[in-house]
């Protein structure tokens, strides 16, 4: 009843929340030479970061996005764990629209759950209807490989910075830089406390 209640108290506040993001987006737009967003931000904000949301950007909506970027392009995009909950048809809408509203500089840090990790525990919370919170929404399960190839199937080029490999072995390369603060990653997630990549996402940069 509360979750029903908070659900149709968000749905009557959306046109104000439109409304609200426009004008922010303007504020942002005149004082922000380079743009960088992020894609499904929820209550994430991080400065000198535009938070985008499905009311106000939706990746598989061209309109969103000739509505934010006809005067200038993006050059940075930050999206965690988002795309695990796309089906394949909305991810193929979203790296057209990634590539075709970003600049030349471009570069889009994705994180979602790592399918080669190799605890079992970590695997079954994350896939698909698995165990963990908002997995029953999850429609994907990357690793390095396939998250690359959805990309590079749209002209992007790939770096994996955090992954685990088909061989069981972890590459850490992320770090707190300019292309985007990760929360669920071994550097920075208190699961991490013991010097173990316990809980860990799959990170890549893409550019083109």
């Amino acid at each position: 009843m509360y979750k029903r209640f908070k659900q149709f108290i968000y749905r009557s506040l959306i046109p104000f929340i439109r409304i609200w993001k426009k004008l922010s987006w303007y504020f942002y737009l005149i004082t922000s030479s380079d743009i960088k967003i992020i894609v499904g931000a929820g209550p994430t904000k991080y400065r000198s970061w535009f938070p985008t949301d499905i009311v106000t950007l939706d990746v598989t909506n061209e309109n969103d996005f000739k509505k934010y970027f006809k005067k200038k392009k993006i050059s940075r995009i930050l999206a965690e764990h988002v795309l695990e909950h796309l089906t394949k048809e909305e991810l193929e809408l979203m790296t057209i629209n990634f590539y075709k509203y970003s600049s030349a500089n471009i570069n889009i840090r994705i994180a979602v759950p790592d399918g080669f990790h190799k605890n079992a525990d970590y695997i079954n919370s994350v896939k698909p209807g698995g165990t963990g919170v908002g997995a029953d929404d999850h429609k994907n399960l990357f690793n390095y490989k396939s998250l690359s190839e959805l990309f590079e199937d749209h002209n992007f080029k790939s770096k994996p910075v955090e992954y685990w490999d088909e061989e069981g072995n972890f590459h850490q390369g992320y770090t707190n830089d300019e292309y985007g603060y990760v929360k669920r990653s071994f550097l920075n997630d208190g699961r991490n406390y013991d010097g173990k990549p316990n809980y860990t996402s799959l990170i890549i940069d893409f550019y083109k």
